[in-house]
């Protein structure tokens, strides 16, 4: 029986006034008890503590007095069953019993789709109603600017993005499960989006119209390229995008479907940070020539970001001072209302709602460059022609869907991945839930359906997501307001924004661009926190950059997987030690109170055993405890000297046979037993091994397997392999702490056919007690050779006490026992008499 006394004492003597009692002997199995004693007095008295010592201690302990339990002996005392299997099967199964035709279950189901409705039954229009009036009014403000800049930065008509303001808005007002995030244009989206139709453009051999101008800047004629952006090639670009809103909903409709929304995991914090950081680069650079009115030539692929720049710089002698001017006055204006106005901590309380400087801007900007004709005079670009009215329906989306099916994949799973984060942020905070493939089947529907209406994918905006939660939106009821305000805009004001100029635009997106450029900030605090997550930004970042925005994301979450694989491929391990006056073992290296105990090195792998890393294992395993391979060469150097000194002995006896001297058996080398070791074998405890040198002082190494959540094929054959290679050299090899996951791999590898089931434990605690009680008994050592007990002059203290019964069968009474290993305080008595013999101090 194993008993265990553990205190809480003062903090000056912790480890030293705490005792930890383990007893061993012929007990019943059945005994197996936890109990809390206020009182430490007798302990105390028992073990002759001086009374001044005593009062040291805090009146609290915990004594657990239970047998040693192998893993087998356990499961078969408590009758343990196996894991319920979870497979796919099981799952339809299960799905298919719940199914039923009912009206709860009809209901249920409906309103698990359409959450609109669960919604809208709890709404509290006192409560509800004027808030989000106010947020739906405030958001579709910043719509129509917002909507018209990321238009342009598609590279479609800015018309177009006030469609993806208006439809898909709409939709997830029915269909979405957040009450907060606004939908609709997005930067990195719409920028993803242009790239997918400049590529478009380039496979099918579209050829936009071009001529050259020359200007005489003073000094020369250069000449630069005019891109005429004519109704052939603007109906090309709105089909492609078309097709890529098209491909990217069916996506996201088929990841719903088969509840894949999981997959987004794969796409880190650090890996989303540095992929929109890097496209932020490419949507400011997509800005510059609208902020200083000049022409460049479109590039696509590999490195379009430096020979985008190459070109900027080239042309920047024809920027044109109007729009320059115009540029910085709108940029003025939005930093200085947006950061000194509206986010002021001591003004934003007295604002009703947030100042639509956004607006205000475009206003006044189409005001001033229709009184002052600012394209007829100045050269300004403008924004043309905006239709009245809404879109027809057509089937444009299907007529590149082959050319485009790369680019959508790309752009479903970034804008699904921005949005359930921004989703997942808000829920958070205001204590609901959203479902991940449910967002997945609303986003989907929006994109499908918007592009029969030439809008191009929608995602979540975090600027008007803030805003709208901000200044007090509760529900998505805030959409179906915006959306009513973006409809009188499409079918009245439209025409209005004839005259506004591009730069103004532009403007708004480089403001808008602020809040990602912040995340370069992160890049400090992923270095302190992980050298992986760094490099993960780092990597993605560069690849976004420098090779394109597709092509980044691919980079990243590759990077990002091999980061996965090197961390689970080298693992942390440590070897752990036992705290001392307790049961509780840690890593030395940490705890530098836990004591290695003599003869048995414990080691710890902190992963799971499997095909990518169970070589790993192994390696560290020899490392941290002994290398077999170095044990093997020792083992030949001695078989050597052996073998000489027998040569050498033969022929001293050949020459001097005549003689007749006699030489006892007890002087030949060839006969001389080496001290006795352990054997280890499939289900019998070690035994006595003669004439095998002994190589190395540990004869156990227990192996901690808490960490291992799992064991492949591949990590069952290393363990087999390490405990045959131990074995072989008398080294017993402990399991413990297996989970259950680990033993039935075991079973289905037939690990036990070769390994007894008595070598796995319940914890470590078992496993080292076990160990040292096999130690006395198969070498007959005192007890402070095994580790179990103190001498005089240790060199540090561990109260561990053991006294041995059924298996020390070695002792033929307890008396005998005492003597052979100086035990005081152990009363006179057989062991068949009294099997129990507790306060046993060593």
């Amino acid at each position: 029986m194993l008993r265990s006394v553990q205190t809480d004492c003062g903090p000056t003597e912790a480890f030293g006034k705490q005792h930890l009692l383990t007893t061993a002997a012929a007990v019943s199995r059945q005994c197996n008890h936890l109990y809390l004693d206020h009182s430490l007095r007798d302990i105390d008295r028992s073990h002759d503590v001086d009374n001044a010592e005593s009062e040291s201690f805090v009146e609290d302990m915990v004594v657990i007095e239970r047998p040693i339990y192998t893993q087998n002996d356990f499961d078969q005392g408590f009758d343990a069953g196996q894991r319920p299997k979870h497979t796919a099967l099981s799952w339809m199964k299960g799905k298919v019993k719940k199914c039923e035709c009912s009206a709860a279950c009809v209901r249920k189901t409906v309103s698990h789709h359409l959450p609109f409705l669960s919604i809208m039954k709890e709404y509290n229009i006192k409560k509800d109603f004027l808030p989000d009036i106010i947020a739906g009014l405030t958001v579709g403000i910043m719509h129509i600017p917002q909507g018209m800049a990321y238009g342009l930065l598609s590279t479609l008509q800015p018309v177009y993005g006030l469609y993806v303001s208006f439809f898909p808005v709409i939709l997830y007002f029915f269909l979405g499960t957040s009450k907060h995030i606004s939908l609709g244009t997005f930067a990195v989206i719409s920028l993803m989006v242009g790239s997918a139709v400049d590529k478009g453009l380039k496979d099918n051999n579209i050829v936009l119209k071009t001529w050259n101008q020359t200007v005489d800047n003073g000094g020369g004629n250069i000449t630069f390229e005019i891109v005429d952006n004519s109704d052939e090639v603007e109906t090309a670009k709105l089909m492609l995008a078309m097709s890529v809103t098209f491909i990217a909903g069916v996506i996201q409709i088929l990841l719903g479907i088969f509840r894949l929304g999981f997959l987004t995991v794969y796409l880190s914090d650090p890996l989303i940070s540095g992929f929109t950081t890097g496209a932020a680069c490419h949507v400011f650079t997509s800005q510059i020539k609208h902020i200083f009115g000049i022409h460049t030539n479109r590039h696509s692929g590999v490195f379009k970001l430096i020979y985008t720049y190459i070109d900027i710089f080239t042309n920047l002698p024809h920027t044109k001072p109007v729009t320059l001017i115009a540029s910085i006055v709108c940029m003025f204006i939005l930093v200085i209302i947006k950061e000194y106005i509206n986010a002021n901590p001591k003004i934003k309380p007295k604002l009703f709602m947030p100042i639509p400087v956004e607006l205000i801007v475009v206003v006044l900007g189409t005001i001033i460059s229709y009184f002052a004709q600012l394209q007829e005079k100045y050269s300004v670009q403008n924004v043309g022609d905006i239709p009245i009215g809404l879109p027809v329906p057509n089937l444009n989306a299907f007529n590149y869907i082959s050319d485009v099916i790369a680019d959508s994949i790309a752009v479903a799973i970034v804008s699904f991945a921005i949005s359930v984060s921004m989703s997942k942020i808000f829920a958070k905070k205001h204590n609901y839930a959203i479902d991940s493939n449910q967002e997945l089947l609303a986003y989907g529907s929006c994109n499908i359906v918007s592009s029969f209406f030439s809008a191009f994918v929608s995602a979540a905006s975090l600027s008007r997501s803030l805003i709208q939660e901000d200044v007090g939106g509760r529900t998505q009821v805030t959409g179906l307001v915006s959306s009513t305000l973006l409809l009188i805009v499409l079918l009245v004001v439209g025409p209005y924004f004839k005259t506004l100029p591009n730069c103004v635009l532009a403007a708004i997106i480089l403001v808008a661009l602020k809040g990602m450029f912040k995340q370069f900030a992160d890049l400090i605090a992923l270095w302190k926190i992980s050298l992986f997550d760094f490099a993960t930004w780092l990597v993605t970042f560069c690849a976004t950059v420098f090779l394109d925005v597709d092509l980044g994301l691919l980079v990243g979450v590759v990077f990002a997987l091999l980061t996965v694989i090197m961390k689970s491929q080298r693992p942390y391990s440590c070897l752990l030690g036992q705290v001392p006056g307790t049961d509780i073992y840690r890593d030395i290296s940490v705890y530098k109170v836990a004591k290695e105990i003599p003869n048995i090195k414990i080691f710890r792998f902190d992963s799971a055993i499997f095909f990518a890393n169970s070589e790993f294992f192994k390696n560290s395993l020899y490392k941290l405890t002994v290398d077999p391979y170095q044990l093997k060469k020792m083992q030949r150097k001695l078989d050597k000297r052996k073998k000489n000194e027998k040569q050498l002995l033969n022929l001293t006896i050949d020459s001097i046979g005549s003689a007749d001297i006699p030489i006892p058996d007890s002087d030949r080398t060839d006969t001389l037993t080496s001290p006795p070791v352990i054997q280890n074998s499939e289900a019998k405890p070690p035994q006595f091994v003669s004439q095998v040198p002994t190589l190395t002082d540990i004869h156990y190494i227990i192996i901690d397997c808490s960490t291992m959540s799992y064991v492949d094929s591949m990590g069952v054959k290393v363990l087999q392999q390490v405990i045959s290679e131990f074995r072989a050299f008398n080294i017993t090899v402990y399991l413990a702490q297996c989970k259950s996951s680990v033993r039935e791999m075991f079973v289905k590898t037939n690990f036990y056919k070769t390994e007894s089931k008595n070598y796995l434990f319940v914890t470590i605690h078992d496993a080292v007690v076990s160990a040292q009680l096999h130690q006395w008994a198969v070498t007959g050592e005192s007890l402070a050779n095994t580790g179990i007990s103190n001498t005089a002059g240790s060199s540090h203290e561990i109260d561990l006490d053991i006294t041995i019964g059924e298996a020390t069968s070695r002792a033929e009474n307890v008396n005998d026992f005492n003597k052979s290993n100086g035990v005081r305080g152990i009363p006179q008595q057989d062991i068949t008499s009294n099997p129990v013999i507790e306060n046993t101090h060593i």
